[in-house]
């Protein structure tokens, strides 16, 4: 199996289901203490539900994408991957620490208070299951729940079905946009057999489902391919254009290959047929093949760990790519006046983060969030290993 899976997606072995009282929290303004202050920018700040704010729960919840309700810009939907629950114990000598309650395999979901950019959202409040009748469709203090459907028919290297040894069949988030000129959502999702111990995984698909927070449904929910894994959705005049980083090997603990680009006509009927996709090749000229093969990549000699694309409209930089560019958190920063590019460097950075002692994790899920983006200030969200209860997703600002 490819080793290089382990550092191209979200991570989550099933090992953690395992553990008992786990670290001690680290306090968040420890954190900020050896992080360098910049005027104007957020410092690092987690990303909490109400839940959480109690002290007594942490969610170590992996990846972090938001997109603002279409009924409420102020508001946004938030999702993540694997979702591992925490609450805090006492021993019968006093002793203080944390124990796995729950692990939820694939994704979850939940909306922000109102808010404004350049700041992190308050307590999120938690979305219930797509179609569940005995819960609203939020509610502050509810638990996290299961959102994408688990998938199904997935299997592990050798054939054996996803779900043996340990192994877990995972929906993980790729991205989420609204649809032009509807009420819903687009989300993207790749599918995984997520296996035990190792932290490696079996890519098994890439699909797109529509989510309308207004009756809390999923529709459209369908996997097109067994591909390349795609996400960050852009729609852009008659075409929705996607993202991804195409690894085809391993070199000193990154990946080496390409960010590849495709794109569709903006419909249901489209973006569920694998053969209405196109693929960027061609480089500067911008042509495409029904050929994902013969994709060049979007920028010339890169080789990402990860890739976040949006448009940034509102904060006046056009269409913005986030490459992360090793495991460590370093990223770069590219703009363009069209989804297809050309790009060109805007500027780079490392967000504050850092590996876990005895913990087989790294920094990663760098994520730009153009509803928190300001035209001075850049706001990314990753999952920072040494941070809470195993791990928490943050957010950072940084001057562009």
């Amino acid at each position: 199996m490819d080793k290089i899976r382990s550092v191209t997606a979200p991570y989550r072995a099933r090992t953690l289901r395992r553990l008992g009282p786990g670290i001690v929290l680290a306090i968040f303004v420890a954190l900020l203490v050896i992080v360098p202050k910049t005027p104007g920018t957020l410092r690092p700040t987690p990303v909490l539900s109400s839940l959480e704010r109690s002290g007594q729960v942490s969610l170590a919840r992996d990846c972090g994408y938001s997109a603002p309700l279409p009924s409420d810009a102020s508001r946004s939907l938030w999702l993540f991957c694997d979702s591992p629950v925490y609450v805090r114990k006492t021993d019968r000598a006093g002793r203080s620490g944390w124990s796995l309650q729950r692990f939820i395999e694939g994704s979850t979901a939940a909306v922000s208070p109102p808010g404004s950019a350049g700041r992190a959202p308050g307590g999120l409040s938690e979305v219930a299951a797509p179609g569940d009748p005995g819960r609203p469709a939020t509610r502050a203090s509810a638990a996290p729940a299961p959102f994408l459907a688990q998938p199904s028919s997935l299997v592990m290297p050798g054939g054996s079905p996803c779900g043996l040894d340990g192994s877990y069949a995972a929906s993980w988030v790729s991205g989420v946009t609204r649809v032009p000129s509807a009420p819903d959502l687009l989300i993207t999702f790749n599918n995984y057999c997520v296996l035990s111990g190792t932290g490696g995984f079996v890519r098994e698909g890439f699909g797109l489902a529509e989510y309308d927070p207004a009756t809390g449904s999923l529709s459209d929910d369908v996997t097109v391919f067994a591909g390349a894994p795609l996400g960050s959705p852009v729609f852009s005049g008659r075409y929705l254009y996607l993202y991804g980083p195409a690894c085809t090997g391993r070199k000193s603990g990154r990946c080496t290959g390409t960010i590849a680009e495709a794109r569709v006509p903006a419909s249901p009927a489209a973006w569920g047929n694998p053969l209405s996709y196109r693929w960027l090749t061609g480089g500067r000229s911008a042509m495409w093949t029904p050929d994902a093969a013969a994709a060049t990549g979007v920028i010339a000699g890169h080789s990402p760990s990860g890739v976040s694309v949006a448009s940034f409209a509102a904060a006046g930089r056009g269409f913005v790519l986030v490459e992360q560019t090793n495991i460590d958190g370093a990223f770069a920063v590219y703009g363009s006046a069209s989804p297809a590019g050309p790009w060109t460097r805007v500027t780079s950075g490392r967000v504050p983060c850092r590996a876990a002692a005895g913990y087989a994790n790294f920094c990663r899920a760098i994520i730009g969030h153009p509803e928190l983006s300001t035209p001075a200030q850049l706001v990314l969200s990753y999952f920072n290993p040494a941070t809470a209860a195993h791990g928490h997703v943050m957010l950072a600002g940084f001057r562009w």
